[in-house]
């Protein structure tokens, strides 16, 4: 089976770059390689040194390293560094599934995490979010049903994109006793942990609570560093980590040296780039109490605990993706259609950018002169 044109980036590639106002970037802040390598005394000297040969393919030892700093009980042996996070995805996938087998994927979901294991030929149940109210939910009973003999692979992301989400630890418990009593494997994308917004919305990464939770981390959403193409694999279960770097023997090989050298750098000053992205997050997060509390009629809206991002929920009649092409062509404001998630009626919002009010207030510019 072939895999489905990836909507999310065929979207982004013709309108990202053409649009003034962004107001549905799911990354963080970025910076320049300048201000990053000033976060370290003789950052700029050292960089400037970095050798340009081959790198391991499993990823450079001192970046490794740094990596396992986010986790309890991972070491350098458990990580694998991968292009990103598109390219673990992916790889795991192809290493681990097989036709016919079943994965439970929290949906809606990034769509590799359901379009791969389909085109491997697996069957791929949907663990669809329910509302109380405007608040989003995931029923344990309604992934306990689920479960079966043929289950190969739960596929979580937490916290979780884009309706916000975010798995208690007592949740996240549950759904390792589910998986451990059959052997499943739990893929959990983490590419927003450490954006917790308050410290009693921290949760382990599923690497540190369960011996086979496999753990997708990456520099580009929480640390704000995309450019890098820097993400990674942590899992404690060694036999999974060495299919995957086999099979990634036959895609990027290994990282490019300056970006693992970047990435091990920010990750050492990692604290000071969380504290940076969370006041952004906490200075724009008012203003969309504020929208959303005037426009109540027209719009929904659930407050994240975790990330930067937000699903919205339209009060009134339109065509989801007609109703963004307007917000593109009158105001140059980019608005994510929930068409991209197969939720239609919802569009998703970012806020962790700096020019996130600029945005807001075209936005509100065109509802005021559009709907009301």
């Amino acid at each position: 089976m072939k895999i489905k044109p990836f909507q999310l980036e065929r979207f982004y590639t013709l309108y990202e770059f053409n649009t003034e106002y962004s107001l549905c970037n799911s990354d963080s802040e970025a910076m320049s390689i300048r201000d990053l390598l000033a976060l370290e005394e003789g950052g700029s000297e050292k960089f400037q040194d970095h050798w340009l040969g081959y790198t391991d393919t499993k990823g450079a030892l001192d970046l490794r390293k740094e990596i396992t700093a986010i986790y309890e009980q991972v070491k350098v042996d458990d990580l694998l560094v991968c292009s990103g996070a598109q390219e673990p995805i992916f790889l795991f996938s192809q290493a681990i599934l097989e036709p016919e087998d079943e994965v439970i994927v929290q949906f809606p979901c990034y769509q590799s995490m359901h379009s791969i294991p389909e085109s491997i030929g697996c069957k791929v149940f949907n663990w669809k979010v329910q509302y109380e109210g405007d608040e989003p939910r995931f029923n344990l009973e309604d992934l306990k049903a689920m479960i079966t003999n043929k289950t190969k692979a739960i596929y979580l992301n937490t916290p979780h994109n884009p309706t916000g989400f975010h798995f208690t630890k007592e949740e996240q418990l549950e759904i390792v006793n589910l998986a451990r009593e059959r052997g499943i494997f739990i893929f959990s994308d983490e590419v927003y942990r450490e954006l917790e917004h308050e410290e009693k919305y921290l949760i382990p990464g599923i690497v540190d609570v369960y011996e086979n939770g496999v753990s997708l981390g990456v520099m580009s959403k929480s640390y704000g560093l995309p450019g890098l193409r820097i993400g990674w694999l942590a899992c404690r279960n060694p036999k999974v980590l060495e299919k995957v770097a086999i099979l990634k023997e036959y895609t990027t090989i290994c990282n490019a040296g300056p970006s693992e050298f970047l990435a091990g750098l920010a990750l050492r000053n990692r604290k000071k780039l969380l504290s940076r992205n969370l006041a952004i997050i906490k200075e724009n997060l008012p203003l969309l109490d504020r929208f959303f509390a005037k426009h109540s009629h027209l719009f929904s809206w659930y407050r994240p605990h975790a990330g930067p991002i937000a699903w919205v929920k339209m009060n009134f009649e339109e065509s989801n993706p007609g109703f963004v092409e307007r917000v593109i062509h009158e105001k140059k404001v980019l608005l994510l259609p929930g068409e991209i998630y197969d939720q239609s009626g919802f569009f998703r919002i970012g806020f962790g950018r700096k020019k996130m009010p600029e945005a807001l207030v075209q936005f509100e510019e065109f509802v005021v002169d559009n709907l009301l």
